[in-house]
């Protein structure tokens, strides 16, 4: 049904540019032109961040952040868990997806640390690899670290009310 409503929806543009006389498959030539090159612009930044996401893990770093927060998370009502998940979904969400299901293999599926981490997982974005994403496709963004700073501050609230709203 998908399929079909996308297959629509692209008809549609076709016959809409058709119909206003414009040259269809040269702007979709520009525009896919254009995107590549974006992606090879945005190639180096992916490749940053996926190398100090490896080493961060690699150096084991990762896991003593995990050991270090998770005193505060059971005073912040967060189970200690998750900690490991808290760290890893602002960078990857490929490594949060691992960190999810170590938590439902070793806590059991029903378990309050997995419903939280699953609620966190679902609700929350990849705050750096979005930024990098987005920020490195666009050119003049002068407050850099505001943006961080606000993305963080908001999956930090947002963490928070999981482990609030999850009984």
């Amino acid at each position: 049904m998908a399929g079909a409503a996308v297959l629509g929806v692209c008809l549609l543009v076709l016959l809409r540019g058709a119909w206003k006389g414009a040259g269809v498959y040269s702007a979709f030539l520009r525009g896919a032109g254009e995107g590549m090159r974006t992606a090879l612009g945005l190639l180096p930044a992916l490749c940053a961040m996926l190398l100090m996401l490896r080493l961060l893990e690699a150096s084991g770093l990762m896991g003593a952040l995990g050991a270090l927060i998770s005193p505060a998370l059971g005073h912040a009502g967060l189970p200690a868990e998750v900690a490991p998940m808290l760290l890893l979904r602002p960078l990857s969400g490929s490594g949060s997806l691992a960190a999810l299901e170590r938590i439902i293999d070793g806590c059991g599926v029903d378990s309050r640390a997995a419903r939280v981490a699953a609620v966190l997982m679902g609700s929350s974005e990849t705050v750096f690899y979005t930024l990098t994403v987005y920020l490195g496709a666009t050119k003049g963004i002068r407050r850099l670290p505001w943006v961080v700073g606000v993305s963080l501050v908001a999956y930090a609230v947002g963490a928070l009310v999981a482990g609030w709203a999850v009984p």
